[in-house]
């Protein structure tokens, strides 16, 4: 199993690469990337693309082997994928196959100090937060339905079904995720006082000598 993990962009950077293999230059790497809505599932920007060839071109994975200008658009440079690149690209997708991915929120971090925030904020902040949320998350589910058409309506789709599975786990994750939501919000709905029941706390604290 290989030690190095690499960054989702570079996973998949790798892997057009080595599914298409021809030298291409950025510009032909974003575009086939959009042709597969990676966008659902990966946080890049245009930029990101270039800055992580960059890296790779520094990490000797790909090389610079010419370039190419149309019009008035900028010069383009191609790249090409090295054995070496190919190789890690292999390993990497081994390593991920054979994870078991963590399971961490960023709202898990907050959720623990409900009951305070409430008292600063009050409860009517958090409904409208959470329900905000799940409206939110709903309305995913559109561009979701957007993506799929869109990936089955590409030419490699029949050869390659496999395409569509990255928006089918974001699809059941953002169902789970609406699902907690609104568990979430019932809890929060139980709670009929809460500088009541965040003093209870504070109390219970000192009295257990939690905080000796």
């Amino acid at each position: 199993m290989p030690k190095k993990r690499y960054t989702p962009l570079k996973t998949f950077i790798l892997g057009v690469m080595s599914t298409i293999p021809k030298p291409m230059s950025g510009y032909e790497l974003i575009s086939l990337a959009k042709a597969w809505r990676y966008d659902h599932y990966i946080k890049a920007t245009n930029a990101s693309f270039y800055y992580t060839l960059r890296q790779l071109l520094g990490d000797k994975i790909i090389k610079v082997v010419g370039s190419k200008q149309e019009g008035n658009r900028p010069e383009q440079i191609i790249y090409k994928l090295l054995n070496k690149g190919k190789k890690e690209f292999q390993e990497q997708i081994s390593y991920i196959l054979n994870q078991v991915q963590e399971t961490f929120f960023d709202i898990d971090a907050a959720t623990p100090f409900i009951l305070l925030f409430g008292v600063t904020k009050g409860k009517q902040f958090i409904l409208d937060s959470i329900e905000k949320q799940i409206i939110e998350r709903r309305n995913l589910f559109k561009h979701a339905d957007e993506g799929e058409k869109l990936v089955k309506s590409n030419i490699l789709y029949d050869l390659s079904p496999f395409y569509i599975l990255p928006l089918r786990h974001w699809r059941f994750h953002n169902k789970a995720e609406i699902k907690w939501l609104e568990y979430f919000k019932e809890m929060v709905e139980s709670i009929e006082n809460f500088e009541e029941q965040y003093n209870k706390i504070i109390k219970k604290t000192i009295s257990e000598g939690l905080l000796d």
